[in-house]
C-alpha cells in the first residue's frame, strides 16, 4: 500500500480505547488502541501461554490479555505508571465498588471540613490550577488519605488522577503542554464535585468488569528481561517510546507529584535520563557528554551525521538523542529474544520521526537491528498515519524466534 494513501484512522488510537472500561480510566500519552492489540491476538496461528509488554505505559496489551484469559505481565520504570497498570488489572468485588461510590459522595458533600493537603510543590502550580481548583484538590487529596480500605482508596485515587486534568488549566498534547489564559476560567465547586462523582461512576463501571486471568506490572528497566521469566514467554506485544524525543516523564508530572511520586524536578529528570528516550531537564546535559558505542547499523550514524549539521543549535543533541535511543532499543531487543520461547514471536508498535526534515526511519532500524540479533521473518507494516502534517506513520514490526 503506498502511503499516500494511507490515512488517519482513530480506532487505532486512545480515542477507540476511552469508552472501553478500564482502558479509558485516564487520557495519558504513552496510550496505544485495544483494537490493534486485539487484531495481534487474533492473528497469530497458535494460542500464547504467556505474554509480555516490556513497556507497560498505561497498561493496554496486559488488561487486553487479561479480559481475553491470556497469562501475561509487563514490564515498567515509571513507578506512578505501575501503579496505574496494576491498579487497571486489579479485582474489585462488588460491594467494593460499592463503598467507593458510597464514600465519593459522602466525601462530596463534606469536602469543605477537610483540611486541605500541602500542595505540590510544581514550578508555577497557579499557572497549572487557580487556587480555588488546587484547593479543592488539595482536601480531595487529604480526604482520600483518610480511607482505611485499600480498594476503596485505590478507586479514589483514579477518580482522582482524572480530575486533576479535569481542573487544571493544561490542554494536553503529543508536542507539548500548553495552558489556557488563567483569566478565563472560572471555578464553581459544585460542578467540581459533580464533576468528580461522574468520574467516579466511570470508574466503577470499568471496575466491574473483572478480567478473566492475572497480571501484574513489575517496576523494571526495559533494557533487560528479568532472569526469572526468561523462557517464560512466548510473545511480546509492546509500544515503546518513539524516537521523536517526547518526554512521558514531564508529560505525566502533574499526577507524579500529586501522588508523591516525586517531590522535585531532579526526581522527575532522573527518572527521565533512566527511560528509554528521555532528553528532559537534567537528561539534557548528561546526553551531551554521552558517548556512543558504535554498534548500530552504519546508515543509523549516517542519518545522525545529517541530523547534527542541520542548521539549528539543538542538532548535535539530536544526534546523540537518536544514536542514544537506538542502541538502548538495541540491547532491549537483544534481551527480549534472548527470554523468548522458541518460536515466540514479536510485535512493536511504534512510528517513525523526522528532525529538522530528516527522516529517521525506526521501523526499518527496528528491523534490521531484529534480523542482526537473530529473529526471522522480520517484517513490517503501516498501521495508519499519525496526526500530523509530515510523513508520519504508525507501523507495526514482527518477528520470530527459530
Amino acid at each position: 500500500m503506498r502511503r499516500e494513501t494511507i490515512t488517519q484512522n482513530a480506532q487505532y488510537t486512545f480515542k477507540y480505547n476511552s469508552s472501553l472500561g478500564r482502558h479509558g480510566w485516564l487520557r495519558l500519552t504513552p496510550a496505544y488502541s485495544v483494537r490493534l492489540v486485539e487484531e495481534i491476538l487474533t492473528e497469530l496461528d497458535y494460542t500464547p501461554l504467556c505474554v509480555i509488554e516490556p513497556f507497560s505505559g498505561t497498561g493496554t496489551t496486559e488488561l487486553v490479555c487479561a479480559n481475553k484469559g491470556i497469562s501475561s505481565f509487563a514490564l515498567e520504570i515509571n513507578p506512578f505508571l505501575v501503579w496505574l497498570g496494576n491498579a487497571k488489572l486489579g479485582h474489585y468485588p462488588s460491594n467494593k465498588v460499592e463503598e467507593f461510590l458510597s464514600f465519593a459522595n459522602e466525601l462530596m458533600q463534606n469536602i469543605e471540613e477537610y483540611p486541605p493537603t500541602e500542595l505540590p510543590p510544581i514550578y508555577n502550580i497557579y499557572r497549572w490550577w487557580n487556587p480555588p481548583q488546587a484547593d479543592f484538590l488539595a482536601r480531595l487529596k487529604s480526604a482520600i488519605k483518610t480511607v482505611q480500605d485499600g480498594v476503596v482508596a485505590q478507586l479514589l485515587t483514579v477518580a482522582f488522577c482524572r480530575i486533576i486534568i479535569e481542573l487544571s488549566n493544561a490542554a494536553f498534547n503529543h508536542v507539548s503542554t500548553s495552558f489556557k489564559d488563567t483569566k478565563d476560567v472560572s471555578f464553581s465547586i459544585d460542578i467540581a464535585k459533580k464533576t468528580f462523582i461522574s468520574i467516579c461512576k466511570m470508574v466503577a463501571k470499568g471496575a466491574l468488569l473483572q478480567p478473566c486471568a492475572t497480571s501484574k506490572v513489575i517496576l523494571h528497566d526495559s533494557r533487560t528481561v528479568p532472569v526469572k521469566y526468561i523462557g517464560k514467554y512466548d510473545t511480546v506485544i509492546t509500544s515503546p517510546p518513539y524516537p521523536n524525543r517526547i518526554s512521558y516523564i514531564r508529560e505525566l508530572r502533574p499526577y507524579m507529584y500529586w501522588l508523591d511520586y516525586i517531590e522535585t524536578s531532579e526526581q522527575a529528570s532522573d527518572l527521565d535520563w533512566k527511560a528509554i528516550g528521555g532528553t528532559w531537564g537534567k537528561a539534557t546535559s548528561l546526553l551531551s557528554t554521552w558517548k556512543s558505542d558504535g554498534f548500530l547499523p552504519q546508515y543509523v550514524y549516517k542519518i545522525a551525521e545529517k541530523i547534527s549539521s542541520a542548521d539549528n543549535k539543538s542538532a548535535g543533541l539530536m544526534a546523540k538523542y537518536i544514536l542514544k535511543y537506538f542502541e538502548d532499543i538495541y540491547r532491549h531487543l537483544s534481551s527480549v529474544y534472548l527470554g523468548l520461547a522458541q518460536k515466540g514471536k514479536v510485535f512493536y508498535i511504534i512510528g517513525n520521526s523526522n528532525f529538522y526534515g530528516i527522516t529517521v526511519p525506526a521501523e526499518k532500524i527496528y528491523a534490521d537491528m531484529m534480523n542482526e540479533i537473530g529473529f526471522v521473518n522480520v517484517e513490517y507494516r503501516i498501521v495508519r498515519k499519525r496526526n500530523c502534517n509530515k510523513q508520519l506513520f504508525e507501523f507495526v514490526i514482527s518477528g520470530q524466534k527459530m
